[in-house]
């Protein structure tokens, strides 16, 4: 980061611009250094801190990263306002300094929405689809599979994503017996997300600290009903979802058993859902940023 940032204070002496807006850490020394050259307005965009990341064990290097940039910058945006709650009492910042900018998603090519869901597929579908790390919850996933799987044999589940959890996954399914209902498709990529959620009946985020969380929008838009954890930012602006706590796995063996087994519930969740996300703007949050630089100015 030392090289990017003096590289960074280079090129900021040989440009004319008006605002420096650097996004989370790696970038916070660049953006410090270019302002420090310059005397421009910073704007650091919190996507994630430390925190959510190490499930509140955070690395001391990192996190000493962070704060010297928001306490040296001129305004902070976070994506939601479970993030703003943490810059504000964890790393100790001004409730006037931090402004939340819910994300967005871009509306679906013709590409993607061209593709169709297999068939001949007769069970139901439910997806975890994601990074299989310790903040994103995949032992609860696992766990609340194991409930349903129990109960009824006609839902599979598919864990899609690749991480440093994922052999521990692996082993969790087979010493839990449900291997035989249970996939790992590894890491997917471009198109394969978007065929892997279009052939889903459900699509589930367990995420124990999820910032923002695009991935149920990009679900929603491809009419997949979806369950996310209260502990997500994007459950702040999402209606037409189900929300559980990440570790209530009896409520969300529920919600996907009724999902897959209700047919009006899930076509109420896909079609409302759909509406919903359609309405959630990148022009909206780009015009709050917009606005957020003509302050500074």
């Amino acid at each position: 980061t030392n090289n990017y940032s003096i590289v960074a204070g280079v090129i900021a002496r040989s440009y004319a611009f008006d605002v420096i807006h650097a996004h989370d850490w790696l970038t916070y020394p660049a953006g410090l250094h270019s302002k420090s050259v310059t005397g421009k307005p910073l704007v650091i965009h919190v996507h994630a801190t430390e925190f959510d990341r190490s499930r509140g064990k955070p690395n001391p290097i990192v996190y000493g990263i962070e704060k010297d940039g928001m306490d040296n910058c001129d305004h902070i945006i976070c994506v939601s306002e479970l993030t703003r709650k943490t810059v504000i009492e964890n790393y100790h910042q001004p409730y006037w300094k931090v402004t939340t900018v819910h994300n967005a998603v871009d509306p679906l090519s013709p590409e993607i929405e061209a593709i169709e869901r297999q068939s001949g597929v007769l069970e139901k579908v439910v997806t975890f689809l994601g990074r299989i790390t310790m903040q994103k919850g995949p032992e609860f996933f696992v766990d609340a599979a194991t409930q349903v799987i129990r109960k009824t044999d006609h839902i599979r589940f598919v864990m899609a994503g690749s991480g440093d959890m994922m052999d521990q996954m692996i082993r969790l399914v087979a010493d839990r017996g449900i291997a035989h209902k249970f996939h790992f498709t590894g890491f997917l990529r471009g198109k394969q997300v978007y065929e892997m959620l279009k052939s889903s009946d459900v699509y589930v985020m367990p995420s124990v600290s999820e910032p923002f969380g695009i991935s149920p929008l990009e679900a929603m838009q491809c009419g997949v009903p979806s369950i996310i954890s209260y502990q997500s930012g994007c459950s702040e602006i999402l209606h037409n979802v189900i929300k559980t706590d990440y570790w209530d796995v009896d409520a969300m063996a529920d919600a996907i058993y009724s999902i897959c087994t209700y047919p009006c519930m899930a076509e109420h969740l896909k079609k409302e859902g759909k509406i919903e996300v359609d309405n959630i703007k990148w022009e909206d949050a780009g015009l709050k940023i917009r606005r957020i630089y003509d302050n500074l100015m």
